[in-house]
């Protein structure tokens, strides 16, 4: 019977070693630019998430995000539908859009914080088809400006922050 207790607490002990193993990423700096979605004439300023620090940092403990801004996860190729994106240490509300080579939505969530200290306790919103960049917004963006899967992203498109998206 100890021997059983004494199993039991160098488990927990383990997985508590190995969820406190884990750490938040660094603060990184971003580029930014803008975004055109389909059907939406205000363009998105989105920083971009291209080297793996910068994507393994994205929006967490971020305290807000304006109205018409995000994060895009630019992948130098296409990855896995069973690869998602978590809300570990992730502060705010947001909706993700899984975007295809061509810039065409794949699927879309809304996804909400965590709230554990633990990273193997939040849930990962993996897309189930393959998928090449994701963009994170304020959760209900997507749904506000009737946004759907098929609907298009255009990145950099040839405007400046005074311009409107012309791809209506």
């Amino acid at each position: 019977m100890s021997k059983l207790i004494f199993l039991g607490l160098v488990s927990a002990l383990s997985s508590g070693a190995l969820a406190q193993q884990w750490s938040v990423p660094q603060p990184q700096e971003f580029e930014q630019g803008y975004v055109c979605l389909e059907g939406v004439s205000q363009p998105i300023q989105v920083e971009f998430a291209d080297t793996v620090a910068q994507q393994a940092r994205g929006l967490m403990e971020r305290t807000e995000l304006g109205e018409y801004s995000g994060m895009l996860f630019r992948y130098p190729s296409e990855r896995p539908g069973g690869s998602g994106f978590w809300m570990y240490q992730t502060l705010i509300p947001l909706d993700i859009a899984y975007l295809a080579e061509d810039g065409s939505i794949v699927k879309t969530f809304t996804m909400m914080p965590c709230g554990s200290d633990d990273p193997r306790q939040c849930r990962s919103y993996a897309p189930g088809e393959p998928y090449h960049d994701v963009l994170e917004l304020n959760a209900g963006f997507l749904a506000k400006h009737d946004i759907r899967m098929g609907d298009h992203v255009q990145v950099n498109p040839p405007l400046n922050e005074n311009e409107q998206c012309h791809n209506n």
